[in-house]
């Protein structure tokens, strides 16, 4: 019995079970169907239509208008759906502001049957910002009322942004004062967040520009300071493939702007990077990378660049610049820069070149350098360029206007003191400019053979002394091109592969001969004289006086270089027991495979 008692039981706990729950189910359903019924009769879309067209406001400082009608969802969850919204300015002459293609939100349901629905989430769908400057200086965009000045806080009753999300954006920048610098950036996406005006402002935004996917990420712990034109912590950065920047310090937007912090900047490829900025290729350039670490300081008209770090190729160097624009004069760049090493033999010859008389870089890059009063000294451990391999440089960079020079006042080559000047022309790279160095105690015999002279050419210690100059372009002077003067002395030095004695016998036997014949020794001397001039692709050796303890020649004549031939007359003496009569002489052919030819045998009656 007490069994049936307990079955009995069972069966009915059962049953009212399945029947509270099929009760509570059904309840639930009827809830469902009565909210979805309801909501939308107790709901106004012309008030969300009303909160969405004041937040518009609040946020730009405009006068939106919501066109077509709102479209609420209730399920899943609450979601607002405006078609399309148009934003201007206020004022006599509205001007376009902002274009949305559409706008979503969620919204708190119990906030719209209120009357007052509060939108979050929102979405602003192909959204077109445009920002005009007219011809007489005014932006289209307006100051919103959230934006306080300086000395004032921000309104109380303004509603803060929240999150958006922008999808397929688009951001037009016309100058009407100013032609070619009108910027389209389209496909931009990302969000934006600001919960509270005292709360941080964060922002994650994506585009593509020629060609490369961009990202900016933006953070301010005090924004409203910001906006207001008042200093506050923030940080940015900019990430693609040919660039990246970051910034992190203190700034504002002032009318001045003011920054203060950690920045930095690199270019895989300054190639890449300025085919990048200006769509056609830079194939003169170097394919090697940019990059700059530096603390920054800027100041009403001052930009500070303190424990700068920066690379260029193989090139890197650390220091310091200052930048200062004056009112009425040329704006000055001022600093030093220590390098660890510079090698110009990986930069070629044609990365000068502009890729035509209307390249928009190159003219870009000559009008903003030529603005500038540039005034850079410069150290380098190493400088590579060429048969030149200089140690311990010290150097500067002087650009004034349309003057333009560079000063070496002190290195070492070839165990020498190196020292030059070169100055370009007024009107450009185009047209030339000069060089005048001069080398000190340096041991020529290394100078000469690293410059691929062979033969027998005079080696010693002493000075070398040119000043020379082109009126062609930098980057298409040819040897031929080149004019100018050099002086020349050593003291206590040699002629090898000269043999004075047998040159001066072969010289009085009559008869034609090659150089090579007279190579077994070598002709010491006390003391070398050489002055020579150039001009039309010729050489003239004007002098050319060794003093020997064996002998003294000279030589004078001309060299055209442009095919390398030789003109040359000269003299030799030499102490011998025969005769203690100089022999002339005539050289001709090319070096170093020169042919000698006895004067007497070139006047000698037939």
């Amino acid at each position: 019995m007490t069994r049936l008692i307990r079955k009995i039981s069972r069966v009915l706990r059962l049953r009212l079970r399945r029947r509270h729950f099929v009760w509570s189910a059904a309840i639930g359903v009827v809830l469902a169907i009565g909210y979805n019924a309801a909501l939308p009769l107790l709901v106004s879309t012309t008030g969300v239509r009303a909160t969405m067209e004041r937040t518009l406001d609040s946020w730009s400082g405009g006068k939106s208008r919501i066109n077509g009608e709102p479209e609420i969802r209730f399920w899943p969850e609450l979601l607002l759906t405006l078609p399309s919204a148009t934003i201007e300015s206020t004022g006599l002459e509205p001007r376009r502001l902002a274009e949305i293609g559409r706008i979503t939100a969620s919204f708190n349901p119990l906030s719209a049957l209120l009357g007052d629905p509060t939108l979050e989430d929102i979405s602003l769908v192909d959204p077109i910002i445009t920002i005009e400057r007219q011809a007489d200086g005014t932006i289209n965009w307006q100051k919103p009322q959230w934006i306080a000045p300086p000395e004032a806080a921000a309104p109380a009753q303004e509603s803060p942004i929240g999150d958006i999300a922008v999808v397929n954006g688009r951001v037009i920048v016309l100058d009407r004062m100013a032609a070619g610098n009108d910027v389209d950036i389209p496909g931009i996406s990302g969000t934006i967040k600001w919960p509270a005006f005292a709360e941080r402002l964060s922002a994650q935004l994506s585009a593509r520009l020629s060609g490369e996917e961009v990202a900016w990420a933006f953070v301010c712990e005090d924004p409203l300071a910001f906006f207001a034109r008042r200093n506050a912590s923030l940080k940015t950065s900019i990430t693609s493939a040919p660039l990246t920047f970051s910034f992190e310090g203190v700034g504002n937007l002032s009318s001045v702007p003011f920054a203060s912090g950690h920045l930095q900047m690199s270019a895989p490829s300054l190639a890449t990077l300025v085919q990048w900025y200006q769509g056609t290729s830079a194939t003169t350039l170097s394919p090697g990378g940019i990059s700059i670490d530096t603390r920054v300081t800027t100041g009403e008209k001052t930009l500070k660049l303190d424990d700068l770090a920066f690379t260029m190729g193989g090139a890197s160097a650390t220091g310091v610049l200052d930048i200062a624009l004056q009112d009425g004069k040329a704006p000055r760049m001022e600093g030093t820069l220590a390098f660890d090493r510079i090698d110009l033999n990986g930069v070629p010859v044609t990365a000068l070149t502009p890729l035509g008389r209307d390249d928009h870089l190159w003219r870009l890059v000559e009008t903003f350098v030529g603005a500038w009063h540039t005034d850079i000294r410069l150290s380098s451990q190493e400088v590579l360029a060429g048969p030149f391999h200089l140690t311990d440089v010290a150097a500067g960079v002087l650009i004034d206007g349309k003057r333009a020079s560079l000063d070496i006042g002190d290195s070492n080559f070839a165990n020498g003191s190196l020292s030059a000047r070169a100055v370009f022309s007024e009107q450009g790279l185009e047209h030339g400019g000069r060089l005048q160095a001069r080398l000190k105690d340096a041991d020529f015999a290394a100078v000469l053979g690293g410059f691929g002279l062979n033969g027998p050419v005079p080696a010693g210690r002493g000075i070398l002394s040119i000043d020379v100059g082109t009126d062609h372009a930098v980057w298409a002077t040819r040897l031929g091109d080149i004019s100018g003067n050099l002086t020349f002395s050593l003291a206590n030095g040699s002629i090898t592969g000269f043999d004075a004695h047998a040159f001066a016998d072969l010289v009085r036997k009559g008869e034609f001969f090659s150089l090579s014949q007279a190579n077994e020794a070598s002709f010491d001397f006390q003391a070398a004289n050489i002055k020579a001039s150039f001009a039309d692709g010729t050489a003239r050796l004007d002098r050319a006086d060794f003093v020997g303890t064996s002998g003294n020649m000279s030589v004078t004549g001309v060299i055209p270089y442009r095919n390398g031939s030789l003109a040359l007359a000269g003299t030799l003496q030499t102490e011998t027991p025969s005769s203690n009569q100089p022999v002339r002489f005539f050289v001709g052919g090319s070096w170093p495979n020169a042919v000698i030819s006895p004067l007497s045998v070139l006047v000698a009656p037939k």
